[in-house]
């Protein structure tokens, strides 16, 4: 097996800790990386900062400050579109409010030069509940969709939504939000991936298992979410040029570790079941707090997959190749 020692992508600045990280291999070939980075986890505010780089990973610029509001500015994530516009999506925490800190909804930055400058951030979805984890993904005929989360109308379990944009990212039909159907359990965190004329979102649950669900008519109706045999939290999926799919995800058993470390598969049919894929474990840094993974195809069937480590304050990156995860 192939897995490289961590390098480091990025030092948060004295004081302060790197979470959250996502990758994006951009249309002229550099990577953007993305994290927050703030005091703690919770309970203080937070800002988005970028990195890249233009050797495939190996070396990374000064670190430069995308998004910085009065609050805490969270989970960043990175698209890029056909026309090579980057979409920078995140969410928003207060946390000084009682008796629990207040929402302030999700929002997105566009970059029409590889993520060096952004634009204003613009409001998705209802503020009171819809937060973020997921990218966005554009479909074929131009829409945009990004998936939120969360507890709408103060329901006691947490629901999945899509919003779409039909201008680049610019607005969003929040009033048109799809919601995948719950089946019984709290969905958290989907993600969303084109394959084809499929959309698949790979959900975080309260079950202790990643559930699929998949849409065929460009995420206007969705199947009812199945569960997977991903032990998984905090997970990634990234389309590769052969059409499989790597994901990375918080492995929440101890498998390989007492820590949530990182583990990935890879999924060589994806327009089937997921399970039954072998995990390779990716990386651990040792404390409670990490994994919420993030992965680049740097070159055909070569991969580097971020995350963070409290103990150092960085990024993180390991590389893997395909071989790697096939057993």
């Amino acid at each position: 097996m192939h897995v490289t020692e961590p390098i480091i992508v990025a030092h948060a600045e004295p004081g302060l800790l790197a979470h959250f990280p996502d990758i994006v291999k951009l249309a002229d070939g550099r990577l953007l990386a993305t994290w927050r980075e703030g005091p703690g986890h919770v309970d203080s505010d937070g800002r988005i900062r970028v990195t890249d780089s233009a050797d495939g990973g190996l070396t990374w610029s000064e670190p430069r400050t995308a998004a910085d509001g009065p609050f805490d500015d969270r989970d960043p994530k990175l698209a890029v579109l056909a026309d090579g516009t980057v979409l920078l999506s995140f969410f928003v925490l207060e946390w000084g409010t009682r008796p629990r800190h207040t929402s302030h909804g999700t929002y997105v930055c566009r970059s029409t030069d590889g993520g060096r400058t952004w634009s204003e951030p613009a409001a998705v979805g209802d503020p009171r509940w819809a937060v973020s984890h997921g990218a966005a993904v554009q479909l074929a005929d131009g829409d945009v969709l990004l998936p939120l989360y969360g507890r709408p109308n103060r329901d006691v379990r947490e629901r999945a939504v899509i919003v779409r944009s039909d201008d680049g990212g610019r607005t969003w039909a929040a009033g048109e939000a799809v919601e995948i159907a719950d089946d019984g359990v709290d969905l958290q965190e989907p993600t969303l991936i084109v394959l084809g004329d499929e959309v698949v979102a790979l959900i975080r649950t309260t079950a202790g298992h990643a559930y699929l669900a998949r849409s065929s008519d460009g995420g206007r109706e969705w199947s009812v979410p199945q569960p997977t045999d991903m032990p998984a939290s905090s997970h990634h999926a990234l389309v590769l040029g052969s059409g499989e799919v790597l994901v990375t995800y918080g492995d929440l058993e101890p498998r390989f570790s007492s820590h949530r470390d990182t583990v990935g598969r890879l999924v060589t049919r994806p327009e089937g079941s997921w399970d039954g894929y072998p995990d390779i474990h990716l990386y651990d840094s040792g404390h409670p707090d990490q994994a919420n993974p993030s992965s680049a195809e740097v070159a055909p069937g070569r991969f580097l997959t971020l995350g963070f480590d409290v103990p150092k304050a960085t990024v993180i990156g390991v590389f893997t190749e395909a071989g790697d995860y096939r057993k």
